[in-house]
């Protein structure tokens, strides 16, 4: 269950990025790592220079269709490595420049996404504010009906209800953004993972 509401959580964050450039959001930056906008092929990258291709990678019908596959986290690591091995063994004279391909596609996609779940973190964390606001609002007011000797009890249970109920689904996106922080990283560590599998499977 918990990693369902993480999933939940984190296709809310992903949503609430707008189609930017990564780095282009709000400053609300509520995360203890640091905020790294985008990546450099140079940081995950051991290969061919992938700025110095002629072709789009896009072009290539079966490259583009690697990248759809192995740039999504679900498919296990160990799978996604199987498959760049495989792919390169059929490959001949032009291999390297089909997988430098096939790394600039998962560059260009992975950094995308990785850059709209930095924003989308960014804007949740703006709203978490907002929500704090009004859950001391509706304290506030609860507050106030309470004191008041002619305040209707069903009111009173009605404020209290939505207040108890605002404050848990605050402190449960609270309690699980830490992990969503840590998403960005991960979406690294994948990257740079199956550029080291594209580099293994080069001619020496």
């Amino acid at each position: 269950m918990a990693s369902l509401r993480l999933a939940a959580l984190l296709a809310a964050v992903i949503a609430a990025a707008p189609a930017v450039a990564a780095g282009q959001g709000t400053s609300d930056w509520p995360c203890v790592q640091r905020k790294v906008p985008a990546l450099t092929p140079a940081a995950v990258w051991t290969g061919p220079d992938i700025e110095a291709l002629e072709a789009d990678w896009r072009d290539d019908e079966e490259v583009a269709a690697l990248v759809r596959r192995l740039s999504q986290r679900r498919v296990p690591i160990e799978e996604a490595e199987a498959d760049i091995a495989a792919f390169a063994a059929e490959l001949d004279a032009d291999k390297t420049e089909r997988l430098t391909l096939l790394f600039a596609g998962l560059f260009e996609t992975m950094n995308t996404e990785r850059g709209q779940i930095i924003d989308g973190i960014e804007r949740y964390a703006h709203r978490q504010r907002e929500v704090a606001q009004k859950v001391r609002s509706m304290a506030s007011e609860l507050g106030a009906l309470r004191k008041d000797p002619n305040a209707d009890a069903a009111a009173i249970d009605e404020a209290k209800t939505a207040l108890d109920w605002q404050t848990r689904i605050y402190n449960e996106r609270r309690a699980s953004l830490p992990y969503v922080c840590e998403v960005p990283r991960f979406v690294e560590q994948r990257l740079f993972a199956l550029g080291r599998a594209i580099v293994k499977a080069m001619p020496n």
